[in-house]
C-alpha cells in the first residue's frame, strides 16, 4: 500500500506524527511519501508564511490567544475552501495526485481539511482523505469539511470535542498516539541509569522543553535561583547561542544549581526518563511523549490550539497548567518535597486511558483504508 503523510512546517508539531507514522508504514512493509503540503501545492509563500506566523506567535502567546481564537471559525474554512479549489493549488495538487496515485492521504496539519480534502472531493478523487488531530484534544474550525473520510484523534475528549464541532461518530476514530520512533524503540530505563548515562547527577531534575523552535522563557529558572532550590535543570530545544548563554549565565547566580543546555537533541526520549518533572509550552508531542513515559507535565504557555490540555490535567491529574513563574515554583517544590505527591502522581500517569504505538496506529489506519474500499 502506498500511503502519503503532508504536513506543515509550522514548527514541529505537525512534522513529527507525520514522520512517526511514516516511519511505522514502513516498518510494516509499506511505501510513503512524507512531504510538505505546501510544496506539494506549489505554494511558497502560505509555506514561509506559516513558518514565520507561528515562531511570531510563540514570541507572544497572548496575541497568539486572541489573533487564533478570533480564526478559529467555521467561516475561515469556508473562505479556505473557497480559494482552495479556485487557485493555482487545485490544479498543481490534481496534477501530483495523478503522477503519484497514493492509496490515501493523511494530513496532520488541520488546513489538509479545508484544503485537501476540498479539492479531492469536488474533483471525486477516488483517494480517501484522513486527518491526524495533531493537537490531541481539539482540531481547529478552520479546518473544518464535512466529507472528511476520517478525522483520528488520541484522546477522548478530543473524539468529544470533534462531534461537538459538527463531525459525525462515523468520520472520527479514537486512535493510538503515533510514537516518534526514537522513543517508541527506546530501552525504558529508570530515572537513575538515563541520568547515568547522559552525564547528569542523580538529584531531582526539572526538564525545560523550549520546542522545536527554541522560545521560551527562563522566569522560571530565576525562580528556582531566587529561592536557593539547586536542582538539576535540563533545558532542550532548538536553542540559539544567546538562549544558552542567557541560561547559563543565569545558573552563576547559584553555584549549587546545575543546568545543562544540550539544546536539540535526537535522544528526547532518554531526557525524559531522566527528569522529575517536564515543563514548557503546551506542545501536544512532548506533553504526550512525556505522558508516554509517565512524567508529569506543567505547562507554562497555554497557546489556543491547546486550550483543552487544563480540563484533561483536571480529570486525569496528571500535570499542570500554571502561568505564573512564582506558583510553578511553589507546585515544583512541593512537590519535590512530597513522596507521597510523587507516588500519587506515577500511579495517575499509570492509569492513563490512553495508547501510545505508532505500530497500532497504522493498524487502524490500513484497515480504515480498507473499510471504506470494501
Amino acid at each position: 500500500m502506498l500511503g502519503t503523510m503532508l504536513y506543515v512546517h509550522a514548527g514541529k508539531g505537525h512534522y513529527v506524527p507525520a514522520k512517526a507514522v511514516s516511519d511505522a508504514m514502513e516498518r510494516a512493509g509499506h511505501e510513503t511519501y512524507l512531504l510538505d503540503m505546501f510544496s506539494v501545492l506549489k505554494a511558497p509563500f502560505w509555506q514561509w508564511f506559516c513558518k514565520h506566523e507561528w515562531r511570531f506567535m510563540l514570541q507572544h502567546p497572548r496575541l497568539e490567544r486572541m489573533y487564533h481564537r478570533w480564526m478559529d471559525t467555521h467561516f475561515i474554512a469556508s473562505l479556505i475552501r473557497f480559494f482552495a479549489v479556485r487557485l493555482h493549488t487545485k490544479r498543481d495538487f490534481l496534477l501530483w495526485y495523478e503522477q503519484t496515485k497514493p492509496d490515501f492521504i493523511l494530513c496532520t496539519n488541520f488546513l489538509g481539511g479545508s484544503i485537501i480534502a476540498a479539492i479531492a472531493k469536488q474533483s471525486n478523487l477516488q483517494v480517501p482523505i484522513f486527518i491526524y488531530v495533531a493537537d490531541v484534544f481539539n482540531n481547529p474550525k478552520a479546518g473544518f469539511h464535512q466529507k472528511i473520510d476520517r478525522m483520528f484523534i488520541p484522546t477522548s475528549l478530543g473524539v468529544k470535542n470533534l462531534l461537538a464541532q459538527g463531525y459525525s461518530s462515523e468520520q472520527v476514530r479514537l486512535c493510538p498516539f503515533p510514537l516518534q520512533t526514537s522513543i517508541q524503540a527506546m530501552e525504558k530505563l529508570t530515572r537513575t541509569q538515563a541520568r547515568e548515562k547522559l552525564g547528569l547527577e542523580d538529584r531531582f531534575t526539572l526538564l525545560l522543553n523550549l520546542g522545536g523552535e527554541g522560545i521560551g522563557s527562563a522566569s522560571l529558572l530565576k525562580q528556582l535561583i531566587k529561592n536557593k532550590l539547586a536542582w538539576q535543570v535540563v533545558v532542550v530545544g532548538n536553542l540559539s547561542e544567546a538562549t544558552k548563554n542567557r541560561f547559563q549565565t543565569l545558573a552563576k547566580q547559584l553555584p549549587r544549581m546545575r543546568v545543562h543546555t544540550p539544546g536539540f537533541v535526537s535522544n528526547i526520549g532518554l531526557y525524559m526518563l531522566a527528569c522529575d518533572i517536564q515543563a514548557g509550552k503546551a506542545g501536544a508531542n512532548a506533553l504526550m511523549e512525556s505522558l508516554s513515559l509517565q512524567r508529569p507535565f506543567m505547562i507554562n504557555e497555554l497557546l489556543h490550539a491547546a486550550r483543552d490540555t487544563k480540563s484533561f490535567f483536571d480529570a486525569y491529574q496528571v500535570g499542570w497548567v500554571i502561568r505564573s513563574p512564582k506558583k510553578q515554583m511553589l507546585t515544583i517544590k512541593t512537590f519535590a518535597e512530597s513522596s507521597v505527591a510523587q507516588n500519587q502522581m506515577q500511579e495517575h500517569l499509570a492509569s492513563l486511558p490512553l495508547q501510545f504505538d505508532s505500530d497500532l496506529f497504522v493498524n487502524l489506519l490500513i484497515n480504515e483504508v480498507k473499510a471504506l474500499a470494501d
